[in-house]
């Protein structure tokens, strides 16, 4: 296996895995393997897949082993369902010309007040055209941050609402089709739509536009099916 070095001992059955981030010894439970756990070295602290052992063994007397047995712990927490990435749609992807308009008008209503301060209508024409301008932007925002995809170890979660939450998740195992649609603009500005569905359904459970890290997203889902 790439990026760890494995030790196996029958009175133990106990494997020692180097860190792939940090190099740090970790010793788990053969049980574990195809499961995460959180490296042991309290300055690194990443979660990284236990894969069946490829390496070369180490010896008993080996370093790296010997440090792996003495910080050895129960690995039945790593093995629960980890949070890998959580991403929300992007304000200017979702609406870019609109955004660009909003911004012209806050500036142009902000100018206005200012350059016809001594003319009230003008004043407060200003002001109102900048106030809009703000209002629309920050519900725009609101919805951002209400809605996400969060991508587990085990599961992708969708989640959008501001007062009433819907929630719809698909399971890694039991996904059928993943979709990711990204014009040329879209990949300047970095966002895509994507769409998941899982075996057994006509539609698709999750359908997200304007979703920063497209291809993230489904990079990972496909890692940990």
């Amino acid at each position: 296996m790439t990026d760890s070095e494995t030790h196996t001992s029958d009175a133990t059955r106990t494997l020692a895995y180097e860190c792939p981030h940090c190099g740090a010894a970790n010793t788990v439970d053969a049980a574990a393997i195809g499961e995460l756990v959180t490296c042991v070295n309290d300055n690194c602290g990443q979660v990284f897949k236990i894969d069946a052992p490829a390496g070369h063994l180490l010896r008993d007397d080996d370093p790296k082993a010997v440090e792996a047995r003495a910080h050895h712990r129960d690995t039945s927490v790593s093995q629960a369902e980890q949070e890998l990435f959580t991403v929300h749609p992007a304000i200017f992807g979702n609406h870019p010309f609109s955004f660009l308009g909003c911004l012209l008008v806050i500036i142009g209503g902000i100018v206005g007040a200012v350059m016809f301060r001594e003319e009230l209508i003008q004043l407060y024409s200003g002001l109102i055209l900048a106030l809009a301008g703000g209002l629309i932007l920050s519900y725009w925002w609101l919805q951002t941050r209400f809605r996400s995809v969060t991508v587990t170890s085990k599961r992708t979660i969708y989640t959008q609402g501001i007062f009433s939450k819907q929630t719809s998740e698909v399971q890694h195992d039991d996904v059928r089709n993943m979709q990711v649609d990204q014009s040329f603009f879209d990949r300047l500005v970095g966002v895509g739509h994507i769409a998941i569905s899982s075996s057994g359904q006509d539609d698709m459970e999750i359908d997200v536009r304007g979703l920063k890290s497209p291809q993230r997203v489904i990079d990972i889902i496909r890692e940990y099916q």
